[in-house]
């Protein structure tokens, strides 16, 4: 009996080792570039024709392997670039994977001739992360500081006009934002109207061909008018009058124009000359 046991032991034991010895390991790209089944240079062409087919994370592995296995060869630094561009391209990945990239190929690579490109790019890792006017900047300045270098350091790029282009429009999205933290604080009314004088005429003075003067010129007259500075807010007034006729404001701006006539002459805002009927935000409280 016992040698019988031992038989079927090992008669099971045969039968399984032909399965076991016929589960042959997968062979990865790693060990076929080790075996020497292509080329680097193939390995980049492969990776090229992948990225060119929009297969981003087919093609990163490709690159990946001239990263790894050969750091020396006259591939590198494209290759390098060429993981930053799948990652920046491919609506899978986040920009801050890209972000990261771009950072290691301009460290590893700051003279390339690739330099200018990839600082534009890296630059435009945060562009796309850009929030809407009412909520934080960060990624806009970040954006708008890192477009800057590529004026700075590369002049003669054909990136910097690009560079140029989107800075200004950073600009546009930082003052849209200042308008809106002003535009909060007028809205809050009383006991904060110093706070939205301050951010609109901060407004004026910084981003002057980047804000919208005939808003921001409206509610700083109107949050001076508030503040009693009737002096100070007829020449927005005034201003408005003449160089924004048909704005929505106008039925407004108008009314505070009359006003001040009174206020010159009996010493006294009379308040609301007419019913101007629906105005803009609270501007018919004032």
């Amino acid at each position: 009996m016992k040698f019988r046991h031992v038989f079927i032991t090992i008669t099971i034991l045969a039968a399984m080792l032909p399965t076991a010895c016929g589960k042959k390991k997968k062979e990865t790209l790693d060990d076929k570039l080790k075996a020497g089944k292509f080329t680097i240079k193939e390995v980049f062409e492969n990776a090229n024709a992948l990225a060119a087919r929009k297969k981003y994370i087919d093609a990163r592995k490709w690159y990946r392997l001239i990263e790894t296995h050969a750091p020396n060869s006259d591939f590198f630094s494209q290759a390098k670039l060429g993981i930053a561009d799948t990652y920046f391209f491919d609506r899978t990945a986040t920009t801050i994977e890209a972000s990261v990239e771009y950072k290691s190929f301009l460290t590893h690579f700051p003279n390339s001739p690739l330099a200018d490109y990839v600082q534009y790019q890296y630059a435009m890792c945060f562009y796309t992360e850009i929030e809407s006017a009412t909520r934080d900047q960060t990624s806009t300045w970040t954006a708008y500081n890192e477009f800057k270098k590529v004026i700075d350091n590369y002049p003669g790029s054909p990136y910097a006009a690009k560079a140029k282009a989107k800075m200004d429009l950073c600009l546009t999205r930082i003052a849209q934002h200042e308008f809106e933290v002003g535009y909060y604080y007028f809205r809050r009314g009383k006991g904060f109207e110093i706070s939205a004088e301050a951010r609109f005429k901060s407004l004026i003075d910084e981003y002057e061909g980047f804000y919208d003067q005939e808003k921001t010129y409206f509610y700083l007259g109107e949050t001076l008018w508030r503040l009693n500075k009737y002096d100070e807010a007829i020449r927005y007034y005034n201003y408005l009058d003449r160089n924004h006729t048909e704005s929505e404001f106008t039925p407004f701006v108008n009314d505070k124009i009359r006003r001040y006539a009174k206020i010159s002459e009996e010493g006294m805002d009379p308040g609301l000359t007419e019913d101007l009927g629906d105005t803009p935000d609270e501007a018919k409280n004032f």
